[in-house]
């Protein structure tokens, strides 16, 4: 009897939502452990790797090595254990994309303004000693909070 292997990498449902009156076309975040394919730009992007080649690494975690852990995905406005809520984040190939760095003591902080909306995703990225800390906050509406560990 054999398993087939885990695909750690998944296609998710996309959204249009108004921001601020604006329209923006969002992806659905798994909230552990697997990645949405849209979600590996935002990785990509804060870890200076190309987007192909992270993607084929994090494929490979089924044969055990760890790149890119997910700790959590997280809507703010919901309580987690009565009413999980879905995490979206806005696609960065489908939206117009602007945005600026900060440096910060120990790593760098990105904000994205997408469609002329300010700042509505921010991503930091945190060097440790063995990983990089990576954090994608997405403030309201929908406010949501992504976590990762990277081993790159």
């Amino acid at each position: 009897m054999s398993t087939l292997p885990i695909e750690y990498i998944r296609m998710s449902r996309m959204f249009r939502e108004l921001v601020e009156g604006k329209e923006i076309v969002s992806f659905e975040v798994p909230a552990h452990k697997f990645f949405a394919r849209n979600e590996v730009l935002y990785l990509s992007t804060v870890l200076d790797y190309d987007a192909k080649k992270l993607e084929n690494m994090i494929s490979d975690m089924k044969y055990g090595r760890v790149v890119v852990e997910k700790m959590w995905a997280i809507r703010l406005d919901a309580d987690m254990f009565k009413e999980p809520k879905k995490v979206l984040l806005p696609d960065l190939a489908s939206n117009q994309i602007d945005g600026n760095v900060e440096e910060v003591e120990n790593g760098h902080i990105v904000n994205i303004h997408v469609n002329g909306v300010r700042d509505l995703v921010r991503m930091a990225i945190f060097d440790r000693q063995s990983y990089k800390d990576v954090v994608i906050v997405r403030r309201s509406p929908l406010p949501a909070l992504i976590r990762y560990a990277a081993f790159v």
